[in-house]
């Protein structure tokens, strides 16, 4: 009974050996498929396939000086400083 419980062990650890070494692998490819922005466009075709298949670019791959952000709080301000109409009541 001992030997089936070393065979049973040594098993599991393979398994569990083997399932690690491919999460490992899965995080490798995943990350030498990022690539960091270019200098001159930063917006490369890869990047647009990627916003396409994922909906969004990667942590790191859009450079903090593509965003102006101080246009983007005028727009917020805009937007929210807009009056908006009260709903028809269809209902009354």
């Amino acid at each position: 009974m001992t030997t089936a419980y070393h065979w049973l062990g040594g098993a599991l650890s393979l398994f569990t050996l083997a399932v690690l070494l491919l999460a490992v692998l899965i995080v490798v490819r995943r990350r030498r498929g990022v690539q960091p922005p270019a200098q001159d466009g930063w917006l490369t075709d890869q990047m647009v396939q990627q916003i396409i298949e994922r909906g969004a670019l990667g942590d790191g791959q859009v450079p903090e000086a593509a965003l102006d952000l101080e246009e983007i709080a005028r727009e917020e301000e805009r937007f929210w400083s807009e009056s908006w109409d009260e709903p028809e009541h269809y209902w009354d």
